[in-house]
């Protein structure tokens, strides 16, 4: 595993505060970003050849549940196609909400290289792909309708 960048955290609720367009450290660029309802938010970065990500709850603030980083490298297929493929799924426990065996409260994260999609339909949310990648976060265990459009 790639090592994290060590304003991660930091960046990541920037993001969630301001935007994919927030100030950011040069070697650590803002490529995707999700948020339900003020409630969970994911933000996705790229570092080098690796992908980063960070996961949120909101309790009163912003709180990180986990920061991930994973190798980029060779995963782009190049072709003139959309192509909407899962690199990474993961998940963390809420902090707020109390912990059940049947997973209700763990909080899901997903990584998809999105080439050639301007933005996924998830739910009633959109996520934008400007960089062609995605992160998506939902609580439970089943992931929630994704479409995908071009423009």
């Amino acid at each position: 595993m790639p090592e994290l960048h060590p304003a991660l955290a930091r960046q990541g609720h920037l993001v969630i505060e301001q935007g994919l367009d927030a100030p950011h450290d040069d070697d650590l660029i803002p490529l995707s970003l999700d948020v339900i309802e003020g409630d969970i938010a994911a933000v996705l970065f790229a570092h080098g050849d690796a992908l980063e990500w960070a996961v949120y709850e909101y309790d009163a603030g912003w709180t990180s549940l986990g920061l991930t980083a994973i190798r980029a490298a060779g995963t782009t297929p190049g072709t003139q196609e959309a192509l909407l493929a899962i690199r990474y799924d993961a998940e963390e426990r809420s902090r707020i909400r109390k912990w059940s065996p049947r997973g209700r409260h763990l909080i899901r994260v997903r990584v998809l290289l999105a080439e050639r999609i301007a933005r996924l339909h998830v739910d009633t949310r959109i996520v934008a792909t400007p960089r062609g990648w995605a992160i998506m976060v939902w609580r439970g265990r089943r992931a929630p309708a994704i479409s995908v459009s071009d423009g």
